[in-house]
């Protein structure tokens, strides 16, 4: 008899958490390992070294090249063309001992360095340095390029002091040469040589001296003293072109000089979630140490790496970049693009000569070291600046020349600089302190009838605390009441005049002298009459000072439709190269065609209308006219078959500069070339009615 099994509920039972499953990996194998190394040695090549400095050493290691092959190459010329007369025999003494033949040697400067390596690389710094002349940057550059090339070969094998290893193991002798050859005695000895003669011939110091508070409004007032009035400004293209000129020169000092930077990389955060009120957000891209915090993995306590806040600052009115900064913008965003700000657009573009400003295109270095000349010089400012000057002068502002209660902590500074914390001390000390001491222990103005005593105190504030004596009151009193009196003389004068000038409107209108000064410069008006303002024939009033001379300003040209451009050609790449002259052709032929939308070029050329060229776009005819003259003679000439254009054009390949003439040429020879630049001239292209 079977049993019967009595149903009883079962208790609730809690969910079980989901098994974590480990991810399986495939089995490793010698082709996985190799693919690994490929991996390894692609991730040193890119991010080892900064996309900068990766260029610059790839340079110097390629020029180094050339220069040792391309001596070789002569030697050889001058071998066979000697070979019967006075050519040295193999096997002569002379040879042996002339290291210059060592078959190495021409191999001197490969991925491997060889027993050659460290007798070329002297060789070709001497050339750089005492043959060329070239400064101390260069010749440094050099020897750090070729040592990271040598070190990151095999290993460990050469990196350290170049020397030969003679070591003996189980009987066996190594007898290879070890270490970086840019490490060599040699090179240092020819590394210390080069710099003393850099030093002996600068002489006076030639790094650049600290942009100050002072400088930056003296540099302000000039640019404004410089500036036309905004109403000239929007009438003419000229105007309008010197006044963004200035404006984006003011508004890149003053960031700069606010963030401690030299470079325009900067990446705005969107403006509507932005409080303009208050402040706003800027993100410096690439800012200096970015890669060193990245190497000690602080990227996640230190999110706000590169992020800045600015502030209005209207006691700094000439480095005020909240006010500077978003006016650029907006000036650019109005009259420029007529558009909002893309997320792909320099905030400092480059503008051309024709005052039209590419969006896509960043300012060069010598293009802000020729308006640091320019705005020094036109500002009356002595010494030598570079592009350095805004960085070491907003930091020595904020450490030692704010007011009292405003300066900034050494921590507060290092960070600000984006200086890590673990950064040599020197280098913040050569920004601060360095400067501090030259100022205390400078004993130039020993002979001052007031002597500032700068080494008693900070910045000889000693001399500004201390009590007057009797002898500076009595003389303080005596210049205020000369001043005083002189003043009192010229304002009866200018009372005066004022009396005679207004005796002399009053007469020409034929109206009755008042016993009095009028109170405003209006004059009656009679009943009956009309109240519109009417010209006289009395003395002009000219930005508000009587008898000034009208001045129209007249231009050839007045201002450009906004947002109506031709792009740059060569064309400006991603990584800040342009692309090669040997495809200018091409790209003119696309914009002509199909138009370059990331360029600004929404437009293809083609369908340009008629007054897109004409009036006040007259400064587009003339581009417009040779990139016409280019793309059709591809087109309709050839039709678009590149095989017979490049044939019948080989100078393409030289740059569309050396097209265009020869093309030209041709057009001469055929008898279709018009003789004035107009676009309903240009075979192909349709005017408008």
């Amino acid at each position: 008899m079977g049993r019967v099994r009595e149903h009883t509920a079962k208790a609730p039972q809690l969910p079980q958490s989901p098994k974590r499953t480990r991810r399986k990996w495939p089995a490793s194998s010698t082709k996985s390992l190799k693919v690994i190394e490929r991996l390894k040695e692609a991730g040193k090549e890119a991010h080892l070294k900064a996309n900068n400095t990766r260029r610059c050493y790839t340079g110097h290691v390629k020029r180094g090249r050339e220069w040792l092959s391309d001596y070789f190459s002569r030697n050889d010329r001058d071998a066979d063309s000697d070979e019967e007369g006075s050519a040295t025999a193999p096997n002569h003494p002379c040879a042996e001992e002339d290291p210059y033949s060592d078959p190495a040697f021409p191999h001197a400067f490969d991925s491997i360095p060889n027993k050659c390596s460290d007798k070329a690389l002297p060789l070709f710094l001497t050339y750089k340095g005492f043959h060329q002349n070239l400064g101390k940057g260069t010749f440094e550059g050099i020897r750090a390029a070729f040592k990271h090339l040598w070190d990151n070969m095999q290993g460990d094998t050469y990196r350290g002091r170049w020397h030969f290893d003679q070591t003996k193991c189980y009987g066996f002798s190594l007898q290879r040469w070890e270490g970086n050859p840019a490490d060599s005695a040699e090179v240092d000895d020819v590394i210390s040589s080069l710099k003393h003669k850099a030093s002996s011939e600068d002489g006076d110091r030639k790094h650049s001296l600290p942009m100050s508070k002072d400088f930056m409004d003296r540099m302000l007032a000039w640019s404004l003293e410089a500036c036309p009035l905004l109403d000239e400004a929007l009438r003419a293209l000229k105007q309008r072109t010197l006044v963004t000129h200035h404006l984006e020169q003011i508004a890149f000092a003053a960031t700069a000089w606010t963030l401690w930077t030299r470079q325009a990389h900067l990446k705005l955060h969107s403006i509507n979630d932005i409080d303009l009120s208050t402040y706003f957000d800027i993100y410096l891209k690439n800012r200096k140490g970015w890669q060193r915090k990245v190497n000690k993995g602080q990227t996640e306590p230190d999110l706000r790496s590169n992020h800045y806040k600015i502030y209005p600052q209207p006691d700094l009115r000439g480095s005020d970049a909240f006010v500077w900064l978003l006016l650029w913008m907006k000036w650019l965003e109005v009259f420029h693009y007529v558009r909002a700000l893309g997320p792909d657009d320099c905030v400092f573009p480059v503008m051309g000569a024709n005052g039209v400003v590419q969006p896509h295109e960043l300012l060069s270095h010598d293009t802000v070291q020729k308006w640091i000349n320019e705005a020094t010089s036109g500002a009356g400012i002595p010494g030598s600046f570079s592009t350095h000057c805004f960085r070491r002068g907003g930091a020595q502002y904020r450490f030692m020349f704010s007011p009292v209660g405003q300066r900034w902590s050494l921590a507060k500074v290092r960070w600000w600089g984006g200086w890590a914390e673990q950064e040599n001390r020197d280098t913040l000390i050569r920004y601060l302190l360095d400067e501090l001491h030259t100022y205390e222990t400078d004993y130039s103005d020993a002979l001052a009838p007031v002597p500032r005593e700068v080494n008693e105190s900070l910045l000889g504030e000693a001399t500004l605390v201390e009590p007057m004596s009797t002898e500076e009151l009595r003389d303080v009193h005596t210049s205020i009441t000369t001043d005083v009196r002189g003043l009192r003389i010229d304002l009866d004068h200018v009372a005066g005049a004022v009396r005679e000038l207004t005796k002399a409107v009053l007469q020409s209108h034929e109206l009755p002298i008042p016993s009095q000064r009028p109170s405003s410069d209006l004059a009656p008006v009679s009943p009956g009459t009309s109240t519109r303002p009417r010209r006289t024939s009395g003395p002009a009033r000219t930005n508000g000072v009587p008898g000034g001379k009208t001045q129209r300003i007249r231009s050839s040209h007045s201002t450009p439709t906004p947002g109506v451009l031709i792009p740059h050609i060569p064309v400006l790449c991603s990584d800040g190269t342009h692309q090669s002259r040997a495809d200018s052709w091409r790209d003119i032929v696309q914009h002509w065609v199909t138009g370059a939308p990331e360029l600004g070029l929404h437009t293809p050329l083609k369908d340009w209308p008629r007054k897109w060229t004409q009036g006040e776009n007259r400064l587009f005819a003339v581009k417009y006219h040779e990139r016409a003259t280019i793309a059709l003679e591809f087109l309709n000439i050839y039709e678009s078959d590149e095989d017979r254009f490049l044939t019948a054009y080989p100078q393409a390949e030289r740059g569309h500069t050396a097209l265009l003439h020869v093309i030209n040429a041709a057009r001469r020879e055929r008898g279709d070339r018009p003789s004035r630049l107009r676009q309903n001239c240009i075979p192909g292209v349709q005017a408008d009615e």
